[in-house]
């Protein structure tokens, strides 16, 4: 069911009767009027992330309800969320419950699925269970990215953004148009440079957590008689300062030995006070990533004589990061020589045949392989000039995963008003993993470790329901689906992975969900009002918690989830040039079934962590505010002819949260709102705009993640979201 995201999509559209346009999507495999759909789906335009000034993935938390994002020093342990499940874990043999997918590719795990946003059509955010037609590991949901396509006509639009609060100049473009008989192009790319940064340094003397990205995408469409040959090649470079946190708050009753050593006198000397509305940072140590993204694409789309079309999609992509990052984040020498160096590469093939769009079944039937290689190399040193002494420890690893696959997928029409829809993704999976560790730093157990585990499994993902169509705008549907999240391995706890293997291996997160959901249009389509109740079980969730006993994140099989909860959204367009949208999202999601999660650093200090550690089932799921609420409204005013105003008030409302898997109630955020305003003026019939913003326009401060804070038990830090700027927008077509 579309959620906000789906009206925001089409607030800038000006139909002469005022009705709300149909948005078409590719959720099915097919293109499809989204009120086609039955799915849960929240759609944003490239033209509306344009306009509220999106450019990254993990920033769409600020306009779609149920989505969420945590981020990490390294992008390597930041992940996405939807209804509250998701993963965020540093380790190697991990992949993501929310799949991320570019232009039919999956992006693959860790940081290379925090991809940026440019010369994009459109967004589609997929809640629940995705896997019978989306690649793998979408037990959550999936992120769809479509480009935009080359045009049969000459085309082209820049645009220019400059935000005061860190100096940000970003630079959008795009050509497009015919260069021979049948065959299109298209060249886009964007360039974006920070000058100031959300944390100032004054040991260092400079501001952190700045971005220098750019990227540029080359896109080739060649068409004869029926078959439609696609050809996509897309690179991005970023050099950014990040990732950097600040210390948020301190539990005196569990202050560990190098609490009280090292970092309290140099809170003190450098004139820090944590807590929410610190934005300082006292690291002396380096702090970089460096990533560089490529992707190939080629699409083949061949219509046979019996109208059967034929589809091959053939993805690889590459990405390389390289970290280096003062562990300790203060001025003395414990972990100041951090280095993480990750390697993937992977490669995907899908075959498709879908069946002509004019019979009452229509069907897609697949076949799908997938493979990666993730190698990476880490330094860990520190302790000079401190009681601990220079230590360091190198360790490298290779993950291989395949993944295989047969899936089908239909929906046939009994009526006008009767139809159902089902389908089945059989699957193979294994999972390699070789690790070597050396050294002498102090965090680790000293001496040289290596070993490797290889597992697999066969399982399947599937759907049914039904759908009701009482009138062509008014729909009801009911639907089942099961998805999976394939075997994990834990290379971060202790020696677990080296001395315990057969304990590394975590088991496949399933979960069984439902859905019904109603979708409505009112006044000649002027209002729309949709709702989705779900209810989703998972099995085997795989938790992700930071172990103060180890100071490392960890991975657990959790036991039992439930996630249940309704979304709903409205568009309206109430009189003439006025635009109002909303969405909304009630997630109740708990941990059914969780024993032997990581207690905290209270519990660990005081002598009350149970044997084997906590249990945490009947408590709510970390990282979900239950409530979540977005409210748009747009005014146009028409000037003179082809020359309009408008005025725009954009809010996004969070309920509370605690982020620290173990549940410490002092990585709790609190409830927050954030209110943006716009200002802009078109000309020539909307060729040219310009636009005047304010975000955060009442400097709210609040953090998306809240964690312990390594090394110094009784600390916490934390990642700060954006805050106040104001700024202006020029924007050209031609």
């Amino acid at each position: 069911m579309p959620t906000a995201g789906w009206a925001q999509a089409v607030e800038t559209d000006t139909s002469a009767d005022g009705a709300i346009p149909d948005i078409v999507v590719t959720a099915q495999r097919r293109e499809q009027g989204l009120a086609d759909v039955p799915i849960s789906i929240s759609v944003v335009s490239g033209q509306e992330l344009e306009r509220i000034g999106i450019s990254r993935v993990e920033d769409l938390y600020s306009i779609v309800p149920s989505f969420s994002f945590s981020p990490a020093q390294s992008s390597s342990g930041a992940g996405l969320r939807i209804r509250g499940v998701g993963s965020a874990a540093f380790g190697s043999a991990t992949e993501p419950s929310v799949s991320t997918i570019v232009d039919g590719i999956v992006a693959g795990p860790g940081g290379s699925s925090l991809v940026d946003f440019f010369d994009v059509e459109r967004v589609e955010v997929l809640r629940g269970p995705q896997g019978t037609l989306f690649g793998k590991n979408a037990s959550a949901g999936a992120v769809n990215i479509v480009s935009r396509a080359p045009t049969d006509h000459f085309s082209a639009f820049t645009n220019a953004r400059y935000g005061e609060q860190l100096d940000e100049l970003r630079l959008e473009g795009a050509l497009s148009g015919p260069i021979g008989t049948g065959v299109n192009a298209r060249v886009a790319g964007y360039i974006l440079t920070q000058g100031e940064g959300q944390v100032y340094n004054p040991v260092r003397g400079t501001d952190e957590n700045k971005r220098d990205r750019w990227a540029l995408r080359l896109r080739g469409d060649f068409e004869h008689g029926g078959t439609l040959l696609q050809f996509i090649a897309q690179y991005e470079r970023q050099d950014n300062e990040c990732c950097r946190t600040s210390f948020y708050g301190l539990e005196p009753i569990a202050f560990g030995a190098l609490t009280r050593l090292y970092l309290l006198p140099r809170q003190a000397a450098n004139g820090v006070v944590p807590g929410p509305d610190n934005r300082l940072s006292i690291a002396d140590g380096p702090l970089r990533e460096t990533t560089d993204t490529l992707q190939l694409t080629g699409i083949v789309n061949h219509e046979l004589r019996s109208g059967i079309t034929f589809r091959s999609i053939t993805g690889y992509r590459s990405w390389q990061e390289l970290d280096t990052i003062d562990v300790d984040g203060v001025d003395v020498n414990i972990g100041n020589d951090a280095r993480q160096q990750r390697d993937l590469s992977l490669f995907t093939q899908e075959f498709q045949l879908l069946s002509p769009d004019s019979s009452a079944l229509s069907w897609v039937l697949g076949a799908y392989y997938y493979h990666h290689t993730l190698n990476t190399n880490t330094i860990t040193a520190g302790g000079a000039g401190t009681i601990l002494g220079q230590t360091s420890t190198q360790g490298r690893g290779t993950t291989k995963t395949n993944n295989y696959a047969l899936f089908a997928d239909g929906t046939y029409d009994f009526s006008d008003q009767w139809q159902a829809f089902a389908g089945l993704r059989l699957l193979y999976e294994d999972l390699a993993v070789s690790s070597f560790r050396s050294g002498n730093y102090f965090a680790f157990t000293p001496g040289t470790f290596q070993g490797s585990i290889s597992t697999d499994d066969t399982d399947w993902v599937g759907r049914a329901g039904i759908r009701f169509t009482p009138s062509p705008r008014q729909s009801v549907y009911l639907s089942a689906s099961r998805g999976y999240k394939g075997k994990a391995i834990d290379t971060n706890t202790g020696n677990v992975f080296f001395l315990f293997p057969e304990r590394a291996v975590l088991d496949p997160e399933t979960v069984l969900s439902f859905e019904l959901g109603a979708r409505t249009s009112w006044f000649r389509n002027r209002l729309t009002f949709n709702a989705t109740l779900f209810y989703s079980d998972f099995s085997n969730y795989q938790a992700s918690s930071f172990d103060n006993v180890t100071s490392s994140q960890i991975l657990r099989n959790a036991g039992k989830l439930r996630s249940q909860g309704i979304e709903v959204d409205l568009a309206a367009r109430p009189w003439r040039g006025a635009t109002i949208t909303g969405g909304a999202a009630f997630i109740d999601a708990v941990f059914d079934e969780y024993v032997g999660a990581p207690c905290t650093v209270v519990q660990n200090a005081t002598g009350t962590c149970p044997v084997g550690g906590q249990d945490l089932s009947g408590e709510r799921l970390n990282n979900n505010p239950r409530w979540q609420f977005t409210l748009r409204g747009q005014q146009d005013f028409e000037i003179a002819s082809g020359t309009t105003a408008y005025l725009r008030a954009e809010y996004n409302w969070r309920d509370d949260v605690i982020y620290g898997g173990d549940l410490n109630a002092s990585t709790r955020q609190p409830a927050f709102g954030i209110a943006n305003f716009r200002a802009g003026l078109t000309f020539a019939d909307g060729a040219y705009e310009i636009v005047g913003f304010v975000e955060n326009a009442f400097d709210e401060s609040y953090a998306l993640r809240i964690y312990d804070s390594p090394g110094f038990t009784g600390s916490y830090s934390a990642f700060f979201g954006p805050a106040r700027t104001w700024g202006a927008e020029l924007r050209a077509r031609f």
